[in-house]
């Protein structure tokens, strides 16, 4: 015989008055409809990714690390060359530009044009000597036989410019660096990169101070040129055979040719620790532009997943291996300042 605690609740009503089992039931739906409802899985959030080919490794890593620490974010990724990165961002299809190189003054002008403000961007990482495309940090060569040991930027503005916009005046002779003896009256040999070359644009901006005159002896190569071997090997090769070359290009390897120091304003060797605190003047920067409006606040999927990247779990993933170098301590805190900074109505795009 069944147990009279084993009556279920719809036994119950049953058998109590109609109206007192009416009121019953009536408090019972009100009870459940006030009952909050089982929080289910948050929202997925979708980043989308317009970044350069050559850092996917790179930006991979970070989106596993990031995602597995907030697995509502999803990552959109698309990958292009260099060119076509910063066009996501001004054309309003992706959340964030990882650029292979700076961002030039014609990109500049496009995102002006679309949301008539400066882009803004923040370094993420530092790119070294072999960094991919023409991402990298680029070294000053000459030929082995060559005495000189260091170099400046002005007198490389001597050199390769013609308005000298740092420099006092042309340097179109080895004995104009202070060479003696036979290398006196020797011509310098410039070469370079093409005005339309991710290194040629930086050497102009960063050197030459935007001169757009070159220095007529300068044998400038491109990768754009219909040649089997990069620009960065042309470049190295020419100083190789030729004693009063001078080059900026890729660090070298083998005796051939040699680094010179770079004077700003004592002599730096082009190493990794000069490289990651930028010690050394010629040091590129991994970029990572987004947009931002004045007076707003950052979207919150980009503002999260940007100071991600500036954290020290976020550096550490970082690769030497893959030409890559993290930021320090010092570069961290000052992209994190940029960003709890009120967003500047005009600045330089390239401002670290």
């Amino acid at each position: 015989m069944p147990s009279s605690r084993s009556f279920s609740k719809r036994a119950v009503v049953k058998r109590l008055p109609p109206s007192i089992a009416a009121v019953c039931i009536a408090c019972a739906a009100i009870y459940t409809q006030a009952q909050p409802a089982s929080p289910g899985p948050p929202a997925t959030q979708i980043v989308r990714v317009w970044a350069f080919d050559g850092l996917s490794a790179q930006l991979l890593r970070w989106e596993s690390e990031y995602s597995a620490l907030h697995p509502e974010v999803r990552f959109d990724n698309q990958l292009h060359g260099a060119a076509a990165v910063m066009a996501g961002l001004y054309d309003g299809v992706a959340d964030v530009a990882l650029m292979g190189r700076e961002i030039w003054p014609v990109e500049t002008m496009a995102y002006q044009w679309v949301y008539q403000q400066q882009p803004f961007g923040v370094i993420v990482a530092t790119a070294g000597l072999h960094a991919p495309g023409q991402l990298f940090t680029p070294v000053v060569i000459v030929n082995a036989k060559n005495p000189l040991a260091s170099i400046s930027l002005s007198q490389l503005d001597a050199i390769y410019g013609s308005e000298h916009r740092f420099a006092p005046a042309n340097i179109r002779t080895w004995g104009d660096l202070g060479l003696t003896g036979p290398w006196a009256d020797k011509p310098i040999h410039p070469y370079g990169f093409g005005g339309e070359d991710a290194l040629g644009v930086f050497f102009r901006h960063d050197v030459l101070r935007s001169d757009f005159k070159p220095n007529p002896a300068s044998h400038l190569l491109s990768d754009h040129d219909d040649a089997t071997v990069s620009a960065p090997q042309r470049i190295a090769q020419a100083v190789a055979a030729d004693p009063y070359a001078i080059g900026y290009t890729s660090m070298p390897s083998g005796s051939v040719t040699k680094a010179l120091l770079l004077a700003s304003p004592s002599p730096v060797q082009a190493t990794d620790d000069a490289l990651s605190d930028h010690r050394y003047a010629l040091t590129r920067s991994v970029w990572l532009y987004f947009h931002r409006t004045p007076a707003k606040p950052l979207d919150p999927k980009v503002d999260n997943f940007v100071r991600f990247l500036l954290t020290p779990q976020a550096q550490a993933l970082v690769r030497p291996a893959d030409q890559l170098l993290p930021l320090t301590p010092d570069l961290q805190q000052k992209q994190i300042e940029k960003l709890d900074k009120p967003m500047p109505k005009s600045a330089s795009a390239q401002e670290e």
